[in-house]
């Protein structure tokens, strides 16, 4: 007589009551910075467990909350992307001092769980990235990558959902600054990308398993395109402002189309996505040598504006070591967005 099988069940419980019915798809929406494994991809998962399909689901989710992560995904298939280094202890950012002297200098300097263009740093030479190293907070490990002077200032924000490149935004810093975040000052005009460009947002995206998600692309001088960074909890108001959409709702109704009720019309919102005036757009951004200089004039001195005491004193202490002025901000009556879209042609 064979021994009964045992089975394993995994539930759920709520104010101590079991749950017996559960969501179809559950459209997740966390800030990925401060994603904590041990407790909101624990409970992500579990709903994964239970049936529910989620939008991101917890690994691509995990993928993107770790810059390195995200380019170890990326490895190996092909994906044009900066030289990167990185650490595993917290106590070693010292010693990849010199262990990332390959990429030579200025070297940009990234905090692996950094967002919105926080905790980045341009690092002129060994002794500025020294300085850094002894300034900065070290509670999570950096990453060291070669530095793409032909995009200092400016990159394309690609957004894909469903697997489809829905719009796309250029930023460009207005101080000189590396990162041209628009939460750091920078401004977005929408650029409708080339074909290159569309199909590397989509192979990223593939390859992260998104479902939706913001593609960061660096931009070269013969108009081809290197990675930076992927964003599973992309920003929406700068871009629907730049791009004349609505990113939100798309994610709805995508999130909707998965519905066991509606699987017959999946995506069938997706096609007619893109504005009357953006099919008027010339196809393709302008190369680096195309945007406006006073939008992207280099500045290696320049780093991240962070609020923190300690970094507002590194950045005076390299004004006094090198003696550069500071970069001049442009004049108020200036319409940056009127001058990029017409360097653009996107009037």
């Amino acid at each position: 007589m064979t021994a009964p099988a045992l089975f394993f069940k995994i539930g759920l419980q709520l104010n101590q009551k079991a749950l017996t019915t559960f969501p179809d798809v559950v459209l997740v929406r966390v800030p990925t910075p401060s994603v904590q494994s041990d407790s909101d991809i624990t409970v992500l998962r579990h709903l994964e467990k239970l049936g529910c399909r989620l939008v991101n689901r917890p690994q691509s989710i995990l993928n993107c909350i770790n810059k390195f992560w995200t380019f170890q995904e990326l490895a190996g298939h092909g994906v044009p992307m900066p030289d990167t280094f990185s650490y595993g202890g917290h106590e070693d950012f010292s010693k990849m001092i010199d262990e990332a002297e390959p990429l030579g200098y200025p070297v940009v300097v990234k905090s692996t769980r950094g967002h919105r263009g926080k905790a980045v740093f341009l690092a002129r030479d060994k002794h500025h990235l020294s300085d850094i190293c002894h300034l900065i907070r070290h509670d999570v490990p950096y990453l060291f990558q070669k530095y793409v002077k032909e995009s200092h200032g400016k990159d394309i924000r690609v957004v894909v959902v469903g697997g489809r490149v829905i719009g796309s935004m250029l930023r460009c810093s207005t101080d000189g600054r590396m990162q041209s975040n628009c939460s750091l000052g920078g401004v977005g005009v929408m650029c409708p990308l080339t074909e290159q460009g569309k199909q590397l947002a989509i192979q990223v995206s593939n390859i992260l398993g998104m479902d939706f998600c913001g593609i960061d692309l660096l931009i070269m001088d013969d108009g081809s395109f290197v990675v930076c960074e992927a964003n599973a909890n992309v920003g929406f108001l700068a871009f629907d402002q730049a791009c004349n959409l609505d990113v939100g709702g798309i994610i709805a109704d995508y999130t909707m189309s998965l519905l066991p009720t509606r699987q017959t019309g999946k995506m069938a919102v997706l096609p007619g996505l893109s504005s009357p005036r953006e099919k008027k757009e010339p196809d393709g951004c302008a190369s680096a040598q195309g945007v406006a200089e006073s939008v992207y004039a280099i500045n290696s001195g320049s780093t991240s504006s962070e609020s923190e005491p300690e970094l507002g004193e590194l950045r005076d202490s390299s004004a006094s070591t090198t003696g550069a002025p500071a970069p001049m901000l442009p004049d108020p009556s200036y319409n940056i967005n009127n001058r990029i879209a017409s360097e653009l042609r996107l009037k």
